[in-house]
């Protein structure tokens, strides 16, 4: 009964906010999914969801989760939420700590860019076209569903990012419109004129039935983000996944003191440089 009370209360808040602003799937998702696992109201006094909250969490990175929902949910209904907004704001040194932690755990782990490199160049076909996105542009894995198109007259739908292939120049543009911080920052374009890149992705192109560069057996566009975060995953160098090859490259640029390369690195991934520096740093940790 609770869970469905809860249920019912995301789903309100979550249509009546999307005619407001476009909320990405993995919004959406996550707020259900709370909805749906906690055990208890949230229109519980204050008092009692603090305390609830606290017995569950310990992580302070999953209690600003719920308690953002939570607090988002309430004032929607006109509960009040002063102190759960006292709680989250006393949480930012907890997660500012938890995190620098973890990037210095994460830096033990992490193999150099020089590694990364070389693995780099002994790829070939799809597996080189993403880790090349990754390494050199800092691609999310959204941003990667992508369909290989030669004509830019061709981009016919507004939700799709596109891999263009211009023969003429040897070059190949990317228009992504669907990422996470699309509403912020429009459609990204990237220019590429490496041409081992552009030779892959031509390679791809002529082999590939469906042009979508990563796609379900029959061919389709992959839709779900799970499908979508597996495949990536499994293709990357070492199985690292696009965050940890991120970090590495971060660390170089920064050793190196190539600061126009992580400016461009931050809008190629549409993260500002103040998030770049403080969640993808591995010398944050130190």
């Amino acid at each position: 009964m609770v869970k469905s009370k809860n249920s019912e209360l995301v789903e309100k808040y979550l249509d009546h906010i999307k005619k407001e602003k476009k909320l990405s799937q993995g919004t959406i998702t996550t707020y259900t999914n709370i909805g749906k696992n906690l055990d208890f109201s949230i229109m519980l006094s204050q008092k009692t969801l603090i305390q609830k909250l606290k017995d569950l969490y310990e992580n302070p990175n999953t209690l600003q989760l719920y308690l953002n929902m939570i607090i988002l949910i309430r004032r929607y209904n006109d509960e009040p939420t002063d102190m759960l907004v006292k709680l989250r704001n006393s949480l930012r040194d907890d997660i500012i700590k938890t995190r620098k932690e973890n990037l210095d755990k994460l830096d033990d782990k992490l193999p150099s860019k020089s590694y990364i490199i070389e693995q780099l160049n002994n790829m070939s076909g799809i597996r080189f076209i993403l880790n090349y996105l990754i390494i050199h542009h800092a691609l999310r894995n959204k941003d990667m569903n992508l369909k290989i198109i030669e004509n830019e007259k061709d981009m016919d739908d507004e939700d799709q990012n596109y891999m263009v292939i211009n023969k003429k120049k040897k070059m190949i543009k990317l228009f992504i419109n669907d990422y996470k911080t699309d509403t912020k920052y429009g459609t990204k374009e990237i220019k590429i004129t490496d041409p081992d890149f552009y030779k892959n992705v031509l390679k791809v192109f002529n082999e590939n039935e469906s042009k979508n560069l990563l796609h379900l057996r029959n061919g389709d566009k992959i839709k779900s983000i799970s499908t979508l975060n597996d495949k990536i995953l499994n293709l990357t160098i070492d199985n690292l996944g696009q965050n940890k090859i991120v970090k590495v490259m971060i660390k170089d640029l920064l050793n190196n003191k190539s600061f126009d390369k992580l400016e461009q690195l931050s809008k190629d991934r549409g993260t500002s440089l103040d998030v770049l520096l403080k969640s993808y740093n591995l010398h944050n940790g130190e």
